[in-house]
């Protein structure tokens, strides 16, 4: 049995960002033990940036001498029994308290309360005390000039450069309409900002309709970058505007002026945490919804929110 401690990471980018705390509470309670977190294949790209001094990534749990499950199904109890594990710990749900050797009752409602509160309950209820209940991320300034460099390679100069997240994983009911972000852009690019997008292969085309106003220097990373790179970008840039997700608490977790767009969830259980931050939301009736896709003509909770809104939330932040 080996002396190091086994964190099964959640399976969303920004559910991971939210439980940096807890885990960084684990961190500094063993410091003396490595810390391994285990879970989707990017968390290899994004432990860099969690500061956890002593961390490192494994794709399947394997033996540790305690194991934390930040995931509730049953499948990651069934990862941890499988491992081994001397002491095995995580909330009960759908049974699997036979599965744990520390079974916990969550104090906090995820549906209602804030998500990094969740997490740190179930470290609180075993025993870590935690010291710090913010997400504080670190970029490395290798990360840094990783990033101009990046900039710089598209004719981006970073002095100028702001980022620009406008998919969502999760799905259509958290996006900002691309229209509106048109004009937002095309307004910040008027104004000398230069533009580069970030997401996924899939989310080209929403880049591309986002920047098809925009005459001034710009840049479509969006399948581009791996998931390292695009943290770097964030890292070296002077904002970041972005929906929901989880690319808004890295850049808030890194401390860089973040607008967030929210509609179809609700700020009071997923905000981020940082010092320079603009959350933008006007719910309709219907909000949070909490679905994926809207089925609302106009999806009313982001047409509330006007893009002079959004534009001017991004001017004041630049202003910092």
């Amino acid at each position: 049995m080996t002396d190091s401690i086994g964190i099964l990471a959640p399976n969303w980018l920004g559910d991971v960002i939210m439980a940096q705390p807890a885990m960084r509470a684990i961190a500094q309670h063993f410091p003396e033990q490595h810390i391994v977190l285990s879970g989707q294949p990017w968390l290899k790209d994004l432990i860099p940036f969690l500061n956890l001094e002593q961390a490192s990534f494994e794709a399947n749990t394997s033996k540790h001498k305690q194991v934390f499950l930040f995931r509730n199904s049953l499948h990651a109890a069934w990862q941890a029994f499988r491992s081994d594990s001397q002491e095995r710990h995580g909330f009960k749900h759908d049974g699997r308290s036979l599965l744990l050797t520390h079974a916990y009752t969550p104090q906090l409602d995820m549906k209602v309360e804030h998500h990094r509160d969740y997490f740190l309950d179930l470290v609180s209820q075993a025993g870590i005390p935690v010291q710090e209940r913010q997400v504080q991320l670190h970029a490395h300034s290798d990360d840094i000039q990783a990033g101009y460099a990046l900039l710089k390679e598209k004719h981006i100069d970073p002095e100028y450069a702001i980022c620009i997240a406008p998919g969502a994983q999760f799905g259509g009911a958290k996006r900002y309409p691309t229209q509106a972000y048109a004009y937002i852009l095309k307004w910040l690019s008027d104004a000398g900002w230069q533009i580069v997008i970030l997401g996924t292969p899939e989310e080209r085309d929403i880049g591309n309709q986002c920047l098809q106003k925009v005459t001034g220097k710009s840049w479509n990373a969006s399948g581009e970058t791996t998931l390292q790179q695009a943290l770097q970008l964030i890292a070296s840039s002077k904002l970041t505007l972005c929906n929901d997700s989880g690319l808004m608490h890295v850049s808030a977790g890194l401390g860089k002026p973040t607008v967030g767009i929210f509609g179809a969830t609700d700020p009071s259980r997923t905000a981020p945490s940082g010092k320079h931050i603009s959350l933008l939301y006007k719910p309709a009736p219907c909000s949070p919804c909490l679905k994926r896709e809207c089925h609302i003509a106009g999806q009313p909770c982001m047409g509330n929110i006007l893009p002079e809104m959004v534009r001017d939330a991004c001017l004041e932040l630049l202003q910092v």
